[in-house]
């Protein structure tokens, strides 16, 4: 049978899907022609940033890492990234009860009833004395390079990309946005034929192997969010801050910096002080002296450039993880 064309659908019908106003014959019919049209994929895509820049839908201002997403299709108690730690715990030859496992998630608040937080897949094998590393932005051949030294690989990805839904993710990525809401253990990548190999919880086969092209779409979803296990005795710590070069801040934000700078010198100082350190030129571990007790105003501009930096990288996380920062009104009568 012959493709459709994209002419075939056309610009009024067009337009009222973007509105929400088509039929649902016609929101059908226009579904299935993006499952096969890139082109009318990016047209819609293009239309979305547009609706953005005219303040149609909303616009965020940098780039968001799904860091709070839930890792949640393995099974009614969504137990996926539960299920890949064990993987990795067995792998590892390292005993553990699973029911204290699980028992243990949910003292912690690592299991959800809605799954668990990207941020808190690992925390089973961290207590397990492992080593996890968390990136986003990773590559293919970040991947690549954890498995050639033996490390364990936990990615978080669209499940249902994953198996190639087609349609239906589709759908999802237009009108929902990316979800990441699965994790998987990679195994193996084949990088002359293309293939990747996962240890999927979803799976009733210990391990599936799937076009690369197919993986790295649905883990794009994550912002290609990566965790690499290993023991402590194999470590080679090379840090992964999340990037926030893109992310900028409005003029109260930038002023609320020194703020934040001078109560995290307190705090630090406050701490010291009760450990019973003391102000001293020279900085003298065995009589506890450090030269930075004293007030944040006396600091020479080097330490507190230090503390600048780090208020000004936390307020840009916060943005970037998706949450604003809004000043309560005065509400004097």
């Amino acid at each position: 049978m012959k493709k459709k064309s994209v002419n075939k659908i056309s610009s009024e019908v067009l337009a009222a899907f973007l509105d929400g106003n088509a039929t649902a014959q016609e929101s059908l019919e226009i579904m299935c022609e993006i499952s096969e049209d890139a082109s009318l994929r990016e047209l819609l895509h293009i239309s979305q940033l547009v609706d953005a820049e005219l303040g149609i839908m909303p616009q965020v201002d940098c780039e968001l890492l799904p860091m709070t997403a839930m890792a949640a299709t393995c099974s009614e108690e969504n137990l996926c990234s539960l299920e890949c730690e064990k993987f990795v715990l067995r792998k590892m030859g390292i005993d553990f009860d699973e029911q204290q496992l699980y028992a243990e998630a949910l003292r912690c608040g690592w299991q959800k009833k809605e799954g668990t937080a990207l941020y808190n897949v690992g925390r089973h094998l961290e207590a397990k004395g492992l080593v996890v590393t968390r990136q986003f932005k990773a590559r293919i051949d970040d991947i690549a390079n954890a498995l050639k030294k033996n490390e364990s690989v936990i990615v978080a990805l669209d499940g249902g990309e994953l198996l190639n839904a087609g349609l239906s993710e589709i759908r999802e990525d237009l009108i929902v946005g990316q979800i990441p809401d699965h994790t998987v253990v990679v195994t193996s990548y084949d990088a002359t034929a293309q293939k990747i190999c996962v240890f999927d919880p979803n799976s009733p086969d210990a391990e599936d192997t799937y076009p690369l092209a197919q993986f790295l779409d649905a883990w794009s979803d994550s912002k290609n969010y990566l965790l690499r296990v290993v023991s402590p005795d194999t470590c080679e710590y090379i840090p992964h801050p999340i990037d926030l070069s893109d992310v900028v801040l409005t003029e109260d934000l930038i002023e609320l910096r020194e703020a934040i700078a001078e109560n995290a010198h307190e705090v630090w100082a406050q701490n010291r002080y009760a450990e019973g350190w003391r102000y001293g030129p020279q900085r003298d571990d065995d009589k506890l002296l450090h030269p930075d007790m004293m007030p944040y105003s006396q600091l020479p501009e080097g330490e507190k450039d230090y503390d600048r930096e780090m208020a000004m990288k936390t307020i840009k996380l916060l943005k970037k993880l998706g949450y604003d920062l809004v000043k309560r009104k005065n509400n004097k009568q």
